[in-house]
């Protein structure tokens, strides 16, 4: 019967349904072991009944809020949810990635050739893991969400093209492996990258194309 009521939610919209509801995690969708996280589904007022799902597992809660008091491995994992008003099933959310960090030892992150850039310079993070993982993220504080990059042999290089005053910031990384793609290290120490001088003026309204954070994508 659980199953059944899963495959409605995968069911495409159809015109005039109902708006999907939103997912989030506070304070942040990375959860450090041990440490609590709130996943709140949203949707309009006047919900009759919300229902939030693990992803594979087959597990779900008839409710908006799952509070998890201290964060384990086995809550890291994609969720969703919907929402029932009558005999109507909304839209399933966007998926949420929940992650737990601090599984494993934190990894290296360093700035090539330094820390310190002059705009339209180049420089390359790199971060470096005591394990063999294949998968590596890069957070810049701030930023909604991390830049990923595939790799091999125990680190990632993370290019810097053309650096302006907006790549300024504190810069984290962090290791995992594509066979637990939701258990990742602890994050690196933090890195200060730091734009040095004016550079080139670029008139307002102008941009320079070719400023872009590349992740290997």
């Amino acid at each position: 019967r659980a199953w059944s009521l899963l495959r409605i939610l995968c069911s495409p919209s159809l015109p005039g349904s109902l708006p999907k509801p939103s997912l989030h995690a506070s304070p942040s969708s990375l959860v450090p072991l041990d440490k609590p996280v709130t996943i709140q589904c949203r949707g309009p007022p006047g919900v009759d009944l919300y229902r939030l799902e693990k992803l594979r597992s087959g597990a779900y809660e008839d409710q908006a809020v799952l509070v998890i008091p201290a964060m384990k491995q086995n809550f890291a994992g994609r969720y969703r949810c919907s929402y029932q008003n009558g005999t109507r099933w909304s839209p399933p959310s966007d998926r949420l990635e929940l992650i737990a960090t601090g599984v494993y030892a934190k990894p290296s992150l360093s700035a090539q050739p330094g820390p310190a850039v002059s705009p339209g310079g180049d420089v390359t993070l790199q971060c470096r893991s005591q394990y063999s993982f294949d998968q590596f993220a890069l957070y810049k504080e701030g930023d909604t969400g991390p830049y990923k990059r595939p790799e091999r042999w125990y680190q990632a290089d993370f290019p810097i093209i053309a650096v302006t005053a907006a790549h300024s910031g504190t810069y984290r990384c962090y290791s995992f492996s594509s066979q637990h793609p939701y258990l990742w290290s602890a994050p690196s120490d933090p890195l200060e990258l730091v734009v040095t001088g004016e550079g080139d003026q670029v008139p307002n309204g102008c941009h320079r194309d070719k400023t872009k954070l590349s992740a290997g994508l």
